[in-house]
């Protein structure tokens, strides 16, 4: 077992990405992410967009039930009565897996479109966080192109969110397109879903993942300076497979599962910025429903549960 520093965070948010169940679910389905000190949880209304088209579509009959907004509010209400805070995070899935950062319609209509559907979308969410005094609110996941391609949509979508929201607001950018948003000035947080490279060891020590966050840390350090505003990872975690530091953002099934590897690269993040007066935390990636039943010693996923590095976070997290 390497040595370990120990974590003294003062994060704002020390939370979970929950994933939504397909059917309801009771309030117990919380205790688990109480039980490793987390404070904070993002729910996350997915909505889609077919692959012919441009329209956002969202709280459709056919999806999950911890997608739709019977779902969210009650999930909410849930983690709320076990004093957790929570941030909607609206985010829209491409059909057929298509990476939303490259996503871009084909015509200026379809550019209007889009913006028109999106627009309703995230305000409906906006108006439903705001209803149960969310503390957090995220105006998009990873639209790369989007924000690059349309950035007065973007500066009024953020206006009009200010004024359905009363909480906080954040973006998740990317990390490889968070410096390219230009309206951090207008948000509360610079959120990144924070899958940066730092490893390409098949089992990476921690020393060897701090080393590799070398120019990134420089980096996000420095884009944080530019805008005076505080960072937030709305996403971050890694797989427990050989090599998860090389690609983490990668759902690949190709390697052996590894269990220390994970647990190494959690550690090294943890020790590099949960404790640095400009971070305010971050949400990992992911949390199941179902505790008892997923995760474990044999799973090559992201998900922490019932592995070794759930300790990790439990102690990081207190």
């Amino acid at each position: 077992m390497e040595e370990t520093i120990e974590v003294s965070s003062t994060a704002e948010f020390k939370g979970v990405n929950y994933e939504s169940p397909s059917s309801p679910v009771g309030q117990e389905t919380f205790h688990s992410v109480v039980d490793i000190n987390a404070n904070a949880v993002s729910i996350i209304p997915f909505g889609f967009i077919s692959n012919a088209g441009s329209t956002v579509s969202y709280n459709s009959t056919n999806q999950w039930w911890g997608e739709k907004d019977e779902g969210v509010i009650l999930l909410t209400k849930y983690a709320q009565s076990q004093n957790l805070k929570v941030m909607i995070k609206p985010q829209v899935w491409i059909w057929g897996g298509d990476y939303t950062g490259d996503y871009e319609p084909n015509s200026e209509a379809e550019w209007i479109n889009l913006e028109n559907s999106y627009y309703n979308y995230i305000l409906h969410y906006a108006d439903i966080a705001d209803s149960l005094n969310c503390e957090l609110f995220c105006i998009g996941t990873e639209w790369k192109k989007f924000h690059q391609m349309r950035p007065t949509f973007w500066s009024d979508l953020i206006d009009s969110t200010r004024s359905h929201f009363s909480g906080e607001l954040t973006y998740a950018g990317n990390w490889d397109s968070y410096n390219t948003f230009i309206h951090w000035s207008k948000l509360d947080y610079i959120g990144i879903d924070a899958y940066f490279p730092v490893s390409n060891s098949i089992t990476p020590t921690i020393e060897e993942c701090k080393a590799g966050w070398g120019n990134t840390l420089i980096a996000i350090n420095n884009h944080r300076i530019k805008f005076n505003k505080p960072v937030l990872f709305t996403e971050y975690g890694y797989r427990s497979i050989d090599k998860c530091g090389k690609e983490p953002w990668s759902t690949s099934n190709i390697g052996n599962v590894n269990l220390a590897a994970q647990n190494n690269a959690y550690q090294a993040q943890f020790e590099l910025f949960w404790n640095k007066p400009w971070f305010k935390g971050g949400f990992l990636w992911k949390w199941k429903a179902n505790h008892t039943a997923v995760g474990g010693s044999s799973n090559k996923q992201f998900t922490p549960q019932n592995k070794p590095v759930e300790e990790t976070i439990k102690n990081a997290y207190q």
